[in-house]
């Protein structure tokens, strides 16, 4: 059993939740352009899936 003067670990540092949550914003903004161009629900949701995997990977290499 824990003591209870033990602080709870986090589970994602401030960086990362930061760098989950830019992306996030990104791909989702992707997402509605994309679909606001007249494409399909299912294009719009791989653009916006691509777009947050490369935001993950750029904002990594900003937030330093």
């Amino acid at each position: 059993m824990a003591n209870d003067d033990e602080k709870p670990s986090s589970l994602l540092t401030m960086r990362s939740a930061l760098i989950f949550l830019c992306a996030l914003v990104s791909g989702i903004g992707a997402s509605v352009l994309t679909a606001l161009a007249g494409h399909s629900s299912y294009e719009a949701t791989l653009v916006g899936v691509g777009a947050a995997a490369g935001a993950t990977k750029f904002f990594h290499w900003m937030i330093r």
